[in-house]
């Protein structure tokens, strides 16, 4: 693994937390005189070998609704909600089925690290935060669960569909010299999103139909309807249940179809009609921001690698990084240790430096734990999809865009933008190619 071999685009297409199983009620029904309750479930969805269970779907429902009032929104019609929340398990189901047959799981090492980063992304205690969501309602094993699942879907979208997309210094030569390319340090955009998916092999039929809707979603929005709530009824996007939010990125971190809607877009408008693939876009300019000048921070950081393979199974590994890590903590110097230990040969070379990193660079739980170590110390061992890590974060600094920052980012929008294309379609895929039967 050299210096880009952490680089990665993040995807995501995850589901807001929070998932478990809620016991439907029991019915009392007068038999000989002697009430006998029965537990009352059904089987909502099969997907391949697996099912969803009536009781999953509604305590899942029930914890969205509860976020809908927490955030003052008006909840969708129950079919509706039923309907985009089965969807949303589905592709979570075929893709946990898919890293599971790979391998892919999240020890409690992982998964307790990842924990104490959201933790302190809220500014709390690992304590605080368990006690503030079992609070407002939640169940902290099911959160953890929740977390711990969409960890093993981002590091199989990794592994499938990221680590496949190269980008090369000529078509970063040309994105630069394209008008987005020169736009692209200028603005962010928030936009907002509603899709009408387009399935596998549609037919011209299919086709006429998610015309005839995309078209009559446009004419209300026209008349004054609200962008959230249509997208919450009618979306098929991964953020219906959201209103369709997709959040802010830079100009050049969104897929080039939307970009170059979005380009020419004020803030409030809606695009026409877009076509790709999947199906016909809505996209609306929730706000746009930023100017020509930038100051980016960049890390200096270095860090040891101990990768798994035949003979080096995951614990053995994280073991050796644990030993290798108390070493270090006891004196040890960190550029001979790395030197002598390190499995990315590109920067063993020189004591572990990955050199000045710049967020968005980094595989997510490596950058997670760049931000979370205080300069000067060591993080605990962790893993990403390359092995059991440990880092050091040596300095920090704010620099102004030179050509080498300006290719690099250029290289990551690339990527991004590739990914979530590549996503899209490579998750419809693997539900066309399994066997799901709605028993809604």
């Amino acid at each position: 693994m050299n210096n880009g071999t952490l680089h990665a685009s993040r995807s995501t297409q995850h589901a807001r937390p929070l998932r478990g199983l809620l016991m439907i009620a029991a019915l009392c029904l007068p038999l000989l005189g002697q009430a006998k309750v029965e537990m009352l479930d059904r089987i909502v969805a099969v997907v391949n070998d697996g099912a969803i269970m009536a009781s999953e779907l509604d305590e899942r429902i029930n914890l969205i609704a509860m976020q809908f009032q927490e955030n003052g929104q008006p909840l969708p019609p129950p079919a509706i909600m039923r309907e985009q929340v089965l969807d949303r398990m589905i592709l979570e189901r075929v893709q946990l089925q898919l890293a599971d047959r790979a391998g892919i799981k999240v020890d409690e090492a992982s998964l307790n690290q990842a924990m104490a980063g959201i933790a302190r992304q809220n500014n709390m205690t690992l304590e605080d935060f368990a006690a503030a969501l079992q609070q407002d309602g939640y169940n902290w094993p099911q959160f953890r669960e929740q977390i711990r699942e969409d960890m093993i879907i981002s590091r199989l979208q990794q592994r499938t569909v990221a680590s496949r997309i190269r980008v090369t210094d000529r078509e970063v030569d040309r994105f630069l010299e394209s008008e987005m390319g020169k736009k692209m340090f200028e603005e962010d955009f928030h936009l907002g999103h509603i899709l009408v998916r387009l399935p596998s092999g549609a037919t011209p039929e299919d086709v006429q139909a998610a015309t005839s809707k995309v078209e009559d979603i446009a004419q209300r929005l026209k008349q004054g309807e609200d962008f959230a709530q249509l997208a919450v009824s009618n979306s098929d996007g991964p953020k219906a249940l959201e209103g369709g939010d997709l959040g802010w990125r830079p100009a050049e971190q969104w897929p080039s179809l939307f970009a170059e809607a979005a380009l020419g877009m004020e803030k409030g408008e809606v695009s026409a009609p877009i076509r790709s693939g999947a199906g016909f876009h809505l996209l609306k300019m929730l706000d746009r921001r930023g100017g020509a000048e930038k100051v980016v921070t960049q890390y200096q950081v270095r860090h040891i690698l101990i990768k798994t393979d035949a003979l080096t199974n995951s614990e053995q590994a994280r073991e050796q990084a644990s030993r290798l890590h108390d070493r270090i903590a006891n004196g040890a110097e960190f550029a001979t240790v790395a030197a002598e230990y390190s499995d990315d040969p590109g920067s063993a070379r020189n004591g572990g430096e990955l050199g000045w990193v710049s967020l968005g660079e980094m595989v997510p739980e490596f950058e997670q734990m760049m931000l979370n170590t205080p300069q000067g110390e060591l993080s605990p061992v962790f893993e990403t999809q390359f092995g059991w890590h440990f880092l050091r974060l040596d300095a920090v600094r704010d620099a102004d865009m030179s050509e080498e920052f300006r290719r690099m980012q250029a290289t990551q929008a690339l990527q991004k933008r590739r990914f979530e294309e590549e996503l899209e379609t490579w998750v419809q895929e693997q539900r066309s190619e399994s066997y799901v039967d709605v028993r809604l």
